[in-house]
């Protein structure tokens, strides 16, 4: 059933915005309203369908700066909106059950708005204004049942203009009522969700930079990377190569990764990512190459994935790209399972078998890798099988974000993860394959802390031997290290910070004594 709530909410959010619409079209035509209550009326329906357009656009590092000098028309048609409810309800021009309710919908999404706005440019927010956000953010994954939409672009509350003249029809009535208790719904979720709010935006302060240190890696066998470009279905686009690439080489990465939806590449597709990768493996970086799945707006799980042309994917896959680290299947239990519905870990462990035979035919030298995503029993049974001396598998990994309750999920999963290493007590190499946070819910600062508590974890556990900061830009999912608009986000900094002070670390020749014990360092 919850998979059907996106469906839901994209129905509904059309029919509030064709609704927004035709009302604001017979307001305008009622002579004896107020001239600027009718003119705030029609002002607010014609912006609203050009300015969501352009609130979506300008979420992407693709697309936002081309619109950058119009992204403040979203949170200005909201104003709008909120301005339009609480003018029809101070003056009493609608009944005062529906203003109401109306009036505090507007003023909450009008001021969440603003806010997401002032977090995009970089600018930072006073802790009530992070509260508030992630507030709105819980409300949200709340109605959605969904934890990923903490960084989604399609997180957007829909405007609701207040009805100004009597209903004409029974159920035109009803509708009217039922949209004031959607938005009266909302508005009380928001409010239960508060203290919860508080305590994510608090979860983060343990693990500031300049409290929380790094371990010292002396043999100089930690590596950082990168998550470049955005999940190719075809080739790249140009804009997300000039600037990953260019992002990748400044930060002086050891690794980067690319995730590809293998259905849809095509031959040329291939050819041109080759390219690129190519170019970056002059450097002697490490390439990995994840298999991820498509994506939809409104996904159904299972209709879109295909083992077999997964699987008949791989030769060609490593046979062009020639990555260092394959991981055929991205977060079985998390991502693999909204793609591919729910299999059981037999399935999983069966699938990596195959591909892994698959690359290894190809070329010897690739490695496979898989990561744990959700860290519940399933994800336990499959590292512990992935970790043993007989799998298939060269190298276990982990994900590891926030949730809408802060870091509080990251702690736990890092706490599972250790107690897993513990009980597998397995030599493979381990990499943190995903980590990052998300700067519009709860604020630039929990970003950046959210990749450093990753990073003081990860280098303090011997077995780790790498860590990949997703993602270079917004593609998707609003938690790149570059912004939509362009600028470059705080964890950028520390990123490179704690690559210099782990290059600064590893000694010349690790086999002095002096030099062999291990120390903490700071940011």
């Amino acid at each position: 059933m919850s998979s059907f709530l996106p469906l839901l909410l994209f129905l509904l959010t059309a029919l509030i915005l064709a609704w927004n619409i035709v009302l604001a079209g017979r307001i305008a035509q009622v002579r004896t309203l107020p001239r600027a209550f009718v003119t705030l009326s029609a002002l607010a329906g014609f912006l609203v369908v050009p300015a969501l357009v352009v609130h979506l656009a300008t979420t992407s590092s693709i697309t936002g700066r081309a619109l950058l000098s119009v992204d403040w028309l979203w949170p200005v048609t909201l104003v709008l909106f909120a301005m339009q409810a609480l003018y029809a309800a101070s003056r009493r021009l609608v009944n005062p059950f529906l203003g109401f309710f109306f009036a505090a919908y507007g003023i909450l999404i009008a001021v969440d708005a603003v806010l997401r706005f002032v977090s995009s440019t970089g600018r930072p927010l006073p802790s009530f204004a992070l509260i508030f956000l992630a507030a709105t953010t819980a409300t949200f994954a709340f109605v959605t049942q969904s934890p990923l939409i903490i960084g989604s672009p399609f997180f957007f509350f829909t405007p609701m203009i207040a009805p100004a003249f009597p209903a004409l029809r029974n159920w035109a009535a009803t509708l009217r009522i039922g949209l004031a208790l959607v938005g009266g719904a909302w508005v009380v979720i928001f409010l239960s969700s508060l203290t919860a709010a508080d305590h994510a935006v608090n979860s983060y302060d343990p693990h500031d930079p300049a409290v929380e240190r790094l371990q010292e890696r002396p043999k100089g066998d930690f590596q950082v990377g990168l998550k470049i470009l955005e999940d190719l279905d075809g080739p790249p686009a140009t804009l997300a190569v000039k600037n990953d690439l260019h992002l990748a080489d400044t930060m002086r990465v050891d690794a980067v990764n690319v995730v590809i939806v293998p259905e849809q590449m095509d031959r040329a597709a291939l050819d041109s990512l080759a390219r690129i990768i190519d170019a970056v493996r002059v450097d002697s970086t490490l390439i990995i190459i994840t298999l991820g799945y498509p994506s939809s707006i409104l996904p159904l799980p299972g209709r879109t994935f295909s083992e077999a042309a997964r699987l008949k994917t791989i030769d060609p896959i490593v046979r062009r790209l020639r990555p260092d680290v394959l991981i055929p299947a991205q977060d079985p239990f998390g991502a693999g399972t909204r793609a591919a519905g729910a299999r059981p870990v037999e399935y999983w462990q069966s699938f990596l078998t195959r591909a892994s035979a698959i690359a290894k035919r190809v070329r010897p030298r690739t490695k496979i890798g898989v990561s744990a995503s959700v860290y519940d029993r399933r994800d336990s049974t499959l590292y512990a099988w992935a970790a043993a001396p007989g799998s298939p598998v060269d190298v276990v990994g982990f994900t590891l974000y926030p949730s809408p309750s802060g870091m509080r999920t990251l702690d736990a999963a890092r706490g599972a993860a250790d107690r897993w290493m513990q009980a597998s007590r397995s030599t493979k190499d381990h990499w943190v394959f995903a980590v990052g946070g998300y700067p519009e819910a709860h604020g630039e600062v929990s970003q950046t802390r959210a990749v450093w508590a990753a990073l003081a974890w990860a280098t303090s556990r011997p077995v780790i031997k790498g860590l990949i900061v997703s993602e270079a830009g917004d593609y998707g999912v609003v938690r790149g290290l570059r912004a939509a608009d362009g600028h470059l986000r705080g964890v950028t900094f520390k990123v490179m910070d704690a690559m210099r002070a782990l290059r600064e670390s590893a000694a010349p020749d690790s086999t002095l004594p002096e030099l062999t014990t291990q120390k903490r360092i700071g940011s």
